[in-house]
């Protein structure tokens, strides 16, 4: 069917039918809904071009601008050097660096704040453990311990989080074969660390009743210790139809603590001393 020679009235602004190029008020016959449909989905997509075309123009002139600036703070840089070797005093850099600095700081409510100081301590603690495994590699590290490959540093010990499920045993020898332990949790700093990087999934830790008493795998004492257990917990619950009661306790996906079935396939997470350099 052979579309009427007419665009819609709302479009009069333009010289021509987008769609059918005809002049405004030559008419082959009267419009029809498909007619204004059609030039209505032209229009758009005329107007989606020009809207692209313009942020890639915008883009582009970032993107020569950012370059610039990273330009002129690198020959800033350069003059400051230069001017701390001769005394010469040097001149306040006003490139991007420096009105990055001028903008206000956001307001941080208490959880953004304690959320914020989690990734410093934990990027500081990255490159900290970066630059001892890199000296180590160039053979300049000697007397220096660092936490193996792959596995996170934070405050004296070294995590590693699976991301695999295994039951308890398995995991406990696991972290064995290792030359660590399952994870014990001493504080609400580490409980977070430990939450933040496990994710929201059931993950063992280093507690069991198996022997009839709740007990940390390195020893540490369990009455006196920190807690984190969800309400009602741990219960032994012998609901579950597995047979026995639940020896052992696991992170549940918003980090409190959760006896189950030592059985269940759950992710863990291992911990080591990182040793002192002697």
């Amino acid at each position: 069917m052979k579309l009427a020679g007419v665009c819609c009235p709302r479009y009069s602004g333009q010289r021509q039918c987008p769609h059918t190029g005809n002049k405004y008020g030559e008419r082959e016959d009267e419009p029809t809904a498909k007619t204004h449909r059609t030039c209505e989905g032209s229009q758009k997509d005329s107007k989606l071009r020009e809207e692209l075309q313009a942020l890639r123009e915008t883009f582009s002139n970032f993107t020569e601008s950012t370059e610039v600036e990273v330009k002129a703070l690198s020959s800033q840089e350069r003059v400051r050097l230069g001017a701390q070797d001769t005394g010469v005093p040097r001149a306040k850099p006003r490139g991007l660096a420096a009105r990055v600095t001028d903008l206000p700081a956001p307001a941080l409510g208490p959880a953004d704040h304690s959320g914020l100081l989690l990734h410093v301590k934990q990027f500081v603690s990255d490159l900290r453990s970066l630059s001892c495994q890199m000296a180590v590699l160039h053979g300049n590290g000697s007397g220096r311990t660092c936490c193996p490959v792959n596995w996170l540093e934070y405050e004296s010990s070294c995590y590693w989080f699976s991301r695999s499920g295994k039951s308890w045993a398995e995991a406990d020898k696991y972290c064995q074969l290792e030359s660590a332990h399952l994870v014990v949790v001493g504080s609400w700093d580490e409980q977070k660390f430990v939450q933040h990087h496990m994710g929201p999934v059931n993950t063992w830790m280093g507690l069991t009743d198996q022997s009839g008493l709740w007990k940390w795998v390195d020893g540490t004492d369990y009455e006196t210790g920190f807690k984190n257990w969800r309400p009602e917990q741990p219960d032994d619950w012998y609901g579950h139809g597995l047979g026995g009661g639940e020896d052992c306790a696991h992170f549940t996906d918003d980090g409190r603590w959760n006896d189950d079935v030592c059985q269940r396939p759950y992710r863990w997470v291992c911990e080591t001393a990182l040793e002192p350099p002697s």
